[in-house]
């Protein structure tokens, strides 16, 4: 039986292979996809939980990151996962649930997110790591893009 994936705290130097993993890893949505530039995750990783699971390199743009979650706290004492991505060639090994177990049992409050309420295989996976809708909100990012704000209660 393989062994689960092994997580790791980001270091401060991983930004910009956790940057070329955000460029790649929404490719598939088709969506219109605004990644978050290599100066935001130099921030994160110093100043938010970024965790990352490392392995054999998928590519040479992501080096051994094959797959990162960032968390932050919010100003209402929350903490907002604001994305997990898993490298396309790594999917399917069970890497993002060893990442979101690992973020939610390190959560001191409560963890919110948000997700298209017309990603149905998203918001399940969500609901079995223990989330609940908190709310729909109609053009959270354009008039076309509804959100889910889905909250998982500190354990």
């Amino acid at each position: 039986m393989p062994h689960p994936p092994e997580i790791d705290v980001a270091d401060p130097t991983d930004f910009l292979a956790i940057a070329a993993l955000d460029r790649i890893a929404w490719i598939h949505t088709g969506e219109q996809f605004i990644p978050d530039g290599e100066h935001v995750w130099r921030v994160w990783c110093e100043h938010a939980t970024v965790l990352i699971c490392r392995g054999t390199p998928p590519s040479e743009s992501t080096g051994n990151v094959l797959a990162a979650l960032v968390m932050f706290p919010t100003r209402g004492g929350c903490l907002f996962l604001h994305k997990i991505m898993v490298h396309p060639a790594s999917r399917g090994e069970g890497i993002g649930t060893a990442l979101m177990r690992n973020a939610l049992a390190q959560a001191k409050s409560s963890v919110l997110l948000t997700v298209d309420p017309a990603n149905d295989a998203a918001v399940r996976l969500y609901v079995n790591f223990g989330f609940r809708e908190h709310e729909h909100i109609k053009g959270y990012y354009r008039p076309h893009e509804d959100r889910l704000v889905m909250v998982c209660e500190a354990k």
